[in-house]
C-alpha cells in the first residue's frame, strides 16, 4: 500500500469518527441521535429541551419527525410516524408520573376532547402507575404511529396496558393531544420553541 493511499485511508477514517461524534446532540448529559428509524421511516430530530417540574428539571426531550417543522400546524400535517422521546434526569415514581401525564393532558386537552378520551386517558394513566419507578437515565418513547395509534416504551421494552395487554392505544386523537403537550400553545414557551427547533437556549444553556 502506498504512502498516499495510506494518508486517503487514514483522513477518511477521521472524518468518519468525526461525522459519528456529530451524530448525536447533547444537552444536560443525555444524548439524542440527529436521526432514528422508526416503523421502517427515517426520522430526524426536530429539536431538543427539558422540563421542570417545580424547581427542577425533570427530563429531557426530543421530537423525531420525517421532516423538520417549526409549528404545532406544520408537525399535525406531516404524514409517517413521529417520536417524543424523553430521557430521565432524576427518579420518580410511576405514580408521580402518572400525575405529570394527566395535568399535563388536561392542559392541552378541550373539555370536549378529555371526554372523548376518557377510556385513553385512564389506559396511559394506568400504564405510567404500574411502573413502580422511573429512574435517571430511563429512557421513555411515546410513538405515534399513523394506522396503529399510540405505543409507549421504557429502554426499549414495549409498556403495555395493564388492563387489555394491548401494544397500541388506538386513537388519533390522543396522538395529537400528545404533541400538544410538547409543542402545543400552553406548552411552556422556552420548551415548545426548542421543540421545535425555533430556538436552541436550552441546549446552548447546558454548555
Amino acid at each position: 500500500m502506498t504512502r498516499l493511499l495510506q494518508r486517503s485511508l487514514l483522513t477518511l477514517l477521521a472524518l468518519s469518527a468525526a461525522l459519528s461524534v456529530q451524530a448525536a446532540v447533547e444537552i444536560e448529559g443525555t444524548s439524542f441521535e440527529e436521526t432514528i428509524t422508526l416503523e421502517g421511516t427515517k426520522l430526524q430530530l426536530n429539536g431538543v429541551g427539558w422540563r421542570k417540574r417545580g424547581y427542577n428539571k425533570v427530563d429531557t426531550t426530543g421530537v423525531y419527525l420525517v421532516q423538520k417543522a417549526s409549528t404545532l400546524e406544520d408537525v399535525e400535517k406531516l404524514a409517517g410516524p413521529k417520536r417524543i422521546q424523553l430521557i430521565m434526569l432524576q427518579d420518580i415514581s410511576g405514580a408521580t408520573a402518572s400525575r405529570y401525564f394527566l395535568s399535563d393532558f388536561e392542559v392541552a386537552a378541550s373539555r370536549d376532547e378529555f371526554n372523548q378520551l376518557i377510556t385513553e386517558t385512564f389506559q396511559m394513566g394506568s400504564i405510567y402507575n404500574s411502573l413502580r419507578k422511573l429512574q435517571k437515565g430511563d429512557v421513555v418513547t411515546i410513538d405515534i404511529i399513523p394506522g396503529k395509534g399510540l405505543a409507549a416504551s421504557i429502554n426499549g421494552t414495549p409498556l403495555l396496558v395493564p388492563e387489555t395487554k394491548a401494544r397500541y392505544i388506538t386513537s388519533e386523537l390522543m396522538g395529537r393531544i400528545f404533541l400538544r403537550m410538547y409543542i402545543g400553545a400552553r406548552t411552556p414557551a422556552e420548551l415548545r420553541q426548542n421543540l421545535l427547533g425555533t430556538s436552541k437556549s436550552m441546549r446552548e444553556a447546558a454548555r
